[in-house]
């Protein structure tokens, strides 16, 4: 599958931060703030708009290691129950909408940039995912994966696979499934000063 292929190659050498790991410790900025523009293709159709994530804490040590050893022992449906019940991390809100809950969110720092993991416990959307007799079954997907990029400024960008799932690779990896035919492209991302009412 194309999208696995070109997020499972981001996952494992861009941000090489899920099972087997060994990066160096990440300076954490949150809590935090950032906003982009989500942009969606399909062969019929384009839409965009704004997403919002609202990241209060990166997942913590212990927390992590239960969801990538779930992952590496147990496959996706010990993963699922492993993230599930993981303490809430942020939000994601897409155009104003319902937030979804982060609970899954990781950082790499190198060379003054940054790349950032983010999972959600349930999919946000499913792209081409109409109603029809063709339509791609919907079982399975059932998280959401963002990875975004970011340099000294916090500007950036990145992708989300809006309703995805995961495996293991074999190799200490993860392979990602995308169940849209290209994953969601996330442009204009600034990362915004967190303020607390």
């Amino acid at each position: 599958m194309r999208t696995a292929t070109i997020l499972t190659t981001a996952l494992l050498l861009g941000v090489p931060i899920w099972v087997g790991a060994q990066a160096a410790a990440p300076t954490t900025t949150a809590p935090e703030i950032f906003i982009a523009t989500a942009e969606a293709k399909t062969a019929k159709a384009a839409a965009s708009g704004t997403l919002e994530i609202r990241l209060n804490r990166y997942t913590p040590e212990f927390d992590r290691k239960t969801v990538e050893a779930a992952l590496k022992e147990g496959g996706y449906p010990r993963f699922l129950l492993a993230l599930r019940n993981s303490p809430e991390v942020g939000q994601l809100v897409l155009g104003g909408g319902e937030p979804f809950s982060i609970r899954y969110a990781r950082e790499k720092v190198e060379a003054g940039a940054r790349a950032i993991v983010l999972v959600t416990d349930k999919p946000v959307y499913f792209i081409g995912g109409g109603r029809n007799a063709s339509t791609k079954p919907r079982a399975g997907y059932e998280i959401g994966v963002l990875q975004i990029q970011l340099d000294g400024k916090g500007q950036g960008s990145g992708t989300m696979a809006a309703a995805a799932r995961v495996r293991p690779d074999g190799d200490g990896g993860v392979l990602l499934d995308d169940y849209a035919e290209e994953p969601i492209a996330l442009t204009k991302l600034t990362r915004k000063p967190f303020t607390r009412n």
